[in-house]
């Protein structure tokens, strides 16, 4: 399995690495000149395109799986014994890090210059919300991977008869204080995702307050997805065997094996079926809610019936709805009540389209009408946004839709930064520790 695993991760590196750098192939002077702009090479009606949505969709499921896993290990700290994912923690707090592998690099090359997205931190600007994402992801990694070291310390701590070497002893000793840090930075990244939004459709007041909300929320429902997503999928690699799991034989497994606990599978994947039930059903909530106070609104009702009735309808019904929501809610429950590891599997497949949908109608849609002004601030020189003259009195329309694109340098950078992901999730399972039996004896720095 290992060499098979070796292969898996070098060649999802080269090929998401060798696109990625075909992507700087567009315009390679300008990406190290640091000249390229949202003109070059997207030119867009809607700029804020699939990148965004990208950065976003990656970006809120690595915090939801860490958040996640790490409210689960902060509570349970002096009883280790009660978290249900006490043995793969480690493994979760990997996939958080790979899954903001491709959110990371997506912030980058969807700035105004990509070439200069270093000056995000040399030469930071408090007032951008672009720039704080740059810096909340870079606050997030940092917590992430003090959280592996941490749990990597206390594996050792086992092996050693509580001695522990250098560095990591300190990393272990605050390892609570770590892991408050990193669900803090977390949430913020998570709220701060979603006020750039808010911020963007300003002249909807609803989506100011909500979007931080909102997105706090999807990112429960996304990371217990794609936890529910990897464990099963895991699981099935690693025994090689893929087989329906019935209540039935779990019980009989149970009973035969003693391994019924807190901490055993089959109770890690009902868990997850009744937390990724609960996280759906606050999104339909809250999705329900932000069409309701949309659609009551005379200033704002546009762009409901934009997502109810109009262009977008069918991504809303067919995705969001259907497919984020009604879906997942009922695979949810039976997976929980049959606690059956194939439906929480399918569950999760609906749920992480769903959340794709999801960003992509709250990306586009405060994107997708632009005002004609009767009275109307100046457009200045290079702006992305086009105001126009109109009066009421000439009977022209106050507002227009725009359409929505993907440019081949969207397709690019986001296949790229996909693809990578999955060599880099296989580099941590052959380098890191992240089995419970497993000898943190890889790298030099965990001997």
């Amino acid at each position: 399995m290992n060499k098979l695993l070796l292969a898996w991760t070098i060649v999802f590196i080269i090929i998401g690495g060798g696109i990625l750098f075909y992507g700087m192939s567009f315009n390679p002077s300008g990406w190290f000149q640091g000249l390229v702009t949202f003109t070059e090479p997207n030119n867009a009606p809607i700029p804020w395109g699939l990148l965004v949505i990208g950065y976003m969709f990656f970006g809120v499921i690595g915090t939801g799986v860490s958040t996640y896993n790490s409210l689960y290990e902060l509570f349970n700290k002096n009883h280790k014994e009660r978290n249900p994912f006490n043995k793969i923690s480690l493994r979760n707090e990997w996939l958080a890090l790979a899954v903001l592998v491709p959110g990371w690099i997506m912030v980058f090359a969807s700035v105004y210059k990509p070439g200069n997205a270093m000056y995000i931190y040399l030469s930071f600007r408090d007032t951008s919300r672009i720039a704080w994402n740059g810096v909340l992801y870079a606050l997030v990694g940092i917590g992430i991977i003090a959280e592996i070291l941490a749990l990597i310390g206390e594996k050792i701590k086992e092996e050693n008869n509580g001695k522990i070497p250098g560095i990591l002893k300190i990393i272990a000793d605050i390892d609570a204080l770590i892991v408050g840090y990193a669900i803090l930075a977390e949430l913020i990244l998570d709220a701060n995702l979603g006020a750039v939004f808010g911020y963007l459709s300003t002249w909807v007041l609803e989506f100011g307050s909500f979007m931080p909300i909102l997105f706090v929320v999807l990112s429960f429902y996304a990371g217990i997805a794609m936890i529910s997503f990897i464990s099963p999928l895991y699981s099935w690699i690693r025994k090689g065997v893929i087989q329906p799991v019935t209540a039935q034989t779990n019980v009989t497994k149970a009973s035969e094996s003693g391994s019924a606990g807190p901490g055993s599978e089959d109770t890690q994947f009902k868990i997850l079926a009744r937390d990724g039930l609960l996280a759906t059903i606050a999104v339909g909530f809250l999705i329900f809610w932000w069409m309701w106070i949309t659609a009551t609104n005379q200033e704002t009702n546009i762009w409901a019936d934009l997502l109810l009735t109009g262009s977008w309808a069918s991504v809303f019904w067919g995705g969001v709805v259907i497919v984020g929501i009604i879906i997942p809610i009922i695979l949810y429950s039976i997976a929980y009540k049959k606690e059956s590891k194939g439906l929480l599997f399918v569950s999760a497949i609906f749920a992480l389209l769903g959340m794709f949908a999801i960003t992509t109608v709250v990306d586009v849609i405060p994107q997708a009408i632009t005002w004609y002004y009767s009275v109307a601030p100046i457009t200045p020189s290079n702006s992305n946004w086009v105001y126009e003259l109109r009066s009421v009195f000439n009977h022209a329309p106050l507002w227009s839709t725009l359409p929505f694109g993907i440019s081949n340098y969207d397709i690019v950078w986001f296949a790229g930064s996909a693809l990578l992901l999955l060599g880099v999730y296989t580099l941590g399972v052959l380098l890191l520790p992240l089995e419970e039996d497993e000898k943190p004896k890889h790298l030099w720095i965990f001997k």
